[in-house]
């Protein structure tokens, strides 16, 4: 894999995304690592949690090389900008920035995303110039805008040479630079801008202060949050002061863009669900092998596909069926990209996949489809492979 790489957290059942929202962690972490949800027993991330109110808007979460950090900023040219060229290009390549798009930054990922905009917007590739003309917004989780607390955060990264406090202080410059870049351009280009900064130390050290998390622009009120450095970016639930400010924050950028977040499906968008996807030519078997199925159980979920086709072909004639059915099959679908679709691609074990099924789908459709007359707990799991057949569902592992 490259040391540049953007993970798809959720897509759209519809995969016509409205916006985009990109995560960036910050330095000596990684996009995993940064987002977990602290209170999860499967290592699910809490940016998933996003889709719920936002379920028409795609949520990417990138990975870059953060412990080369000290390699770049000891070089002339400025690791900041170098990093930021490379995210450019793998935002382009992914056609991501050709929509409406929000970043969420932990740390240093939020220096880098200003990074980002810059060399966006002087750039003469007009993809590149779009994710700047697109951008709404940028949610800075303690991020240091001046830089000041930067050679404290280095000292505390297990790994990091000692000569790095020296290095960063060299590049204050850049640093400062860039946070009159943003202060200049945000205001004046449509970017709308939230900041967290904690209240509580790190190994005895605040990290980023009231004064460093401010990225000084108009309409944004530093939140103090009450945790360290390190846990400011890890969510235990919804209630948690910081997740609902994250969540406030995109609400307020989407209204205020008159951008539509929710599912843009129609009625008849039922099609959309009951239709193979044009482009994949692999069977439901072929599929369910990759995923590690054993025979007994592609056989049993192919006749459960089938049974499935019947039931909706069948039945599925009225409006106001053909609503119910659509609302059945794109609340699968939905809560499989959100919750298990990431443990699939990251190579978990069927256990974890089993367990990740029944908890998130089986357990919370069911109350609901007690009191529906067109379909029962058994069709929620057959569903599964019906929307895999058509072509909806993934079962490969990124490597794969």
């Amino acid at each position: 894999m490259s040391s540049f790489h953007l993970n798809e957290i959720y897509t759209p059942p519809n995969a016509l995304p409205a916006a985009d929202i990109v995560f960036l962690h910050g330095l000596g972490d990684a996009f995993k690592t940064c987002w977990q949800n602290s209170s999860s027993t499967d290592d699910e991330i809490w940016p998933v949690w996003l889709a719920e109110s936002f379920p028409g808007v795609a949520i990417w979460g990138l990975d870059y090389p953060t412990s080369k950090f000290s390699t770049f900023l000891n070089a002339p040219d400025l690791s900041i900008f170098t990093v930021a060229a490379s995210l450019a290009e793998l935002l382009r390549a992914k056609k991501i920035g050709q929509r409406p798009i929000v970043f969420i930054c932990h740390s240093l990922g939020g220096v880098i995303a200003k990074a980002i905009l810059r060399t966006c917007e002087s750039s003469t590739t007009p993809q590149k110039k779009a994710v700047f003309d697109n951008c709404k917004g940028v949610a800075f989780i303690a991020s240091p805008h001046s830089g000041a607390s930067l050679p404290t955060l280095l000292s505390l990264i297990p790994g990091v040479a000692s000569r790095q406090t020296k290095e960063l202080v060299r590049a204050n410059a850049v640093l400062t630079e860039l946070h009159g870049w943003y202060q200049g351009k945000a205001p004046t280009s449509g970017v709308s801008t939230c900041a967290l900064y904690e209240t509580m130390p790190t190994k005895g050290v605040t990290i980023v202060d009231s004064g460093s998390a401010n990225p000084g622009v108009p309409n944004c009120d530093p939140v103090p949050i009450d945790a360290n450095h390190v846990d400011i970016c890890k969510f235990h639930d919804k209630e948690q002061l910081g997740f609902l400010s994250i969540n406030n924050f995109l609400e307020e950028v989407f209204d205020a863009a008159s951008i539509d977040t929710s599912d843009h499906s129609s009625l008849d968008d039922l099609e959309y669900y009951i239709s193979t996807v044009k482009g994949d030519r692999l069977t439901l078997a072929e599929k369910l092998e990759i995923g590690g199925k054993g025979d007994r159980e592609i056989d049993d979920a192919e006749a459960e596909k089938e049974r499935i086709h019947k039931l909706v072909r069948r039945n599925a004639i009225s409006a106001s069926a053909r609503k119910k059915y659509r609302q059945f099959l794109s609340e699968i679908l939905t809560l499989f990209r959100i919750h298990v679709a990431p443990l699939i691609r990251s190579g978990e074990d069927e256990i974890t996949v089993n367990s990740a099924i029944h908890a998130k789908l089986l357990e919370p459709l069911s109350a609901k489809v007690g009191a529906n007359d067109l379909f029962n707990i058994a069709d929620i799991h057959s569903a599964i492979f019906y929307l895999t057949g058509n072509c909806h569902i993934d079962w490969a592992k990124t490597n794969d």
